[in-house]
């Protein structure tokens, strides 16, 4: 519904990004915290690394809190330094400094969704049929994010946009700058964040389809972990910049 209705008002839609601080470390919210993991957070629990300065609207000098990298956002106006936008996840209206903001147009209409419960660890592909009807295309066990500090972190509760495929997303071990393996099918929706297959450790090579702990209970770093197959399906299926997820509790 929530889908749906927000297209019903012609909209420019844009995304909010800064995957690995590509495009500038935050400044500092006015209210912040360090998390079990050692990083600065705003008030709510967003990290600082990898996230966006949201501005209120009579003050531009220092940002209330931050926005999660591949939020889907509503544009609303342009200035010099900023625009103004409205994240649909978040909420509210915010001036955002326009290195953060992503632009992707009036003519992109979402009719494809993917949604991942957290709670019962499974993910749904759903897309919109020619009659207006919404029907699934897919429904498949995953595992999600853990909370485990140093490394490991939950999958992001949001709504984002797809943002990058990889057909292999290369890891490294835990701590240090080796080669881990990779993950097959590998589709990014926020931060390092990825929609993947069964992950394969160095030095095998080959894919695996199935994990018997898929279903079952957080495991990933911050991925969602798929059947190879599903995985592949996400890939081939889901468009860039044209896809929703839905990270649901």
């Amino acid at each position: 519904a929530l889908l749906e209705n927000i297209q019903l008002q012609p909209s420019t839609w844009a995304i909010l990004q800064n995957y690995k601080n590509r495009n500038g470390e935050a400044p500092l919210v006015r209210s912040f915290k360090r998390n079990a993991y050692g990083r600065v957070a705003d008030t709510l629990g967003i990290e600082r690394y990898q996230s966006v300065p949201l501005y209120l609207l009579t003050d531009t000098l220092v940002p209330e809190r931050y926005g999660q990298d591949g939020e889907l956002t509503r544009f609303i106006e342009n200035g010099e330094k900023f625009i103004k936008a409205e994240p649909v996840f978040t909420g509210d209206e915010w001036m955002i400094p326009k290195k953060y903001v992503k632009i992707i147009g009036d003519t992109v209409v979402f009719n494809k969704a993917i949604f991942i419960d957290r709670h019962n660890q499974n993910i749904t592909s759903l897309e919109r049929s020619g009659k207006g009807q919404w029907v699934v295309r897919s429904m498949n066990p995953s595992t999600t994010g853990r909370h485990l500090p140093p490394y490991a972190q939950e999958t992001p509760l949001g709504m984002f946009v797809l943002q990058e495929k990889k057909v292999k997303m290369v890891f490294l071990k835990d701590g240090s700058k080796e080669t881990g393996g990779y993950a097959p099918y590998a589709s990014r929706f926020t931060d390092g964040a990825y929609i993947h297959g069964v992950p394969v450790n160095a030095p095998r090579k080959t894919q695996i389809e199935y994990s018997p702990s898929l279903g079952t209970t957080p495991r990933s770093h911050m991925c969602v972990r798929n059947a190879t197959s599903h995985a592949k399906f996400i890939y081939d299926w889901a468009p860039v910049n044209e896809t929703i997820i839905f990270v649901l509790e």
